[in-house]
């Protein structure tokens, strides 16, 4: 058993067949689907960068067997998500170690000198939950979980209160509004008409080799006063390989929640994933999202759990 340290240039393709090969294995996001990475590596980067942390995806490992990736750690900022390939699970624990080793950077360390370590692991894999309780890790109390729906059979449809439109991105081409309507939707308190977010990590996801199958939904609202009109925007990433599609980031600026708005834009998108022949569509949520999610047809596929464990 070999560890490597992700090279872009060397290992993009073969960790994106790894994670196809476990969606296929798993018939569940239970891993990071490839779309996920391509997230990390190109949005979330330039994000970490803009605000100058570390990058998550200089922390990436890969476990080779016979020169075939049998393992991966996968840092997503504020934690380390590990998928291993069946038959391979005796391996889960020293790769715990070895992330407590070479993963401190991403994490902040107090005062003390002590870190607070966290790893996110799906609740279908038990032994990876036993490990981590056996390890001295707590479970954090709430979860995320992974909403799914199947565009084909789904019925769906863009219904939308009067005074509002729904745009696939490229038919609306301002990027600016619709990359600071995003950033509005996480952060409320920013809420202005003339508020601007960074572009960086909206560029840098062209560099994606997904970009070409994958798409922007938008509403916009048409009475807006002068200034940013988009008040709710959501980025779908499309893997035809898989057929599967993740909606990632989706954001409703804070005034314009509770309108059924959110809910006809994710119904935009599943319809054109429909079209395109997707057969599942995934997003996470944590919290309230789930049910929002729930009632725009999305049902739970798994839970994922956060454990964490002071390091010195």
């Amino acid at each position: 058993m070999k560890i490597i340290h992700f090279q872009m240039d060397q290992d993009l393709d073969r960790l994106e067949a790894f994670l196809r090969s476990q969606y296929y294995e798993n018939h569940t996001a239970d891993s990071w689907l490839p779309e996920r990475l391509h997230d990390l590596i190109y949005r979330v980067n330039a994000q970490e960068r803009d605000e100058d942390r570390k990058r998550s995806s200089d922390y990436i490992f890969l476990w080779e067997d016979n020169e075939e990736i049998a393992a991966c750690i996968l840092p997503d900022g504020e934690n380390i998500y590990v998928s291993v390939k069946g038959g391979y699970e005796h391996i889960f624990p020293s790769m715990i170690a070895f992330s407590e080793e070479n993963c401190r950077p991403l994490f902040a360390e107090a005062d003390e000198g002590t870190i607070k370590f966290w790893v996110a692991v799906s609740d279908s894999f038990a032994y990876m939950r036993k490990t981590l309780n056996d390890s001295g890790y707590r479970e954090y109390s709430e979860k995320e979980y992974i909403n799914c729906i199947c565009p084909l059979n789904a019925d769906v449809t863009i219904d939308l209160p009067s005074g509002f439109r729904f745009f696939f991105g490229e038919a609306y081409p301002n990027e600016e509004n619709k990359w600071s309507a995003l950033r509005l939707g996480f952060h409320p308190d920013w809420e202005s008409l003339d508020y601007k977010a960074g572009m960086n990590p909206y560029r840098a996801r062209k560099n994606s080799s997904l970009f070409r199958d994958s798409f922007e939904c938008v509403v916009v609202d048409e009475n807006a006063a002068e200034g940013n009109d988009v008040c709710a925007y959501c980025f779908v990433y499309v893997d035809k390989r898989t057929k599967s599609a993740l909606i990632e980031p989706v954001s409703t600026r804070e005034k314009y929640r509770r309108k059924g708005i959110g809910t006809a834009m994710l119904h935009g998108a599943v319809m054109r994933c429909k079209k395109h022949g997707i057969e599942r569509c995934y997003v996470d949520s944590f919290g309230w999202r789930k049910e929002f999610y729930a009632a725009a047809g999305f049902f739970t596929e798994s839970s994922v759990s956060f454990w964490y464990k002071n390091l010195k």
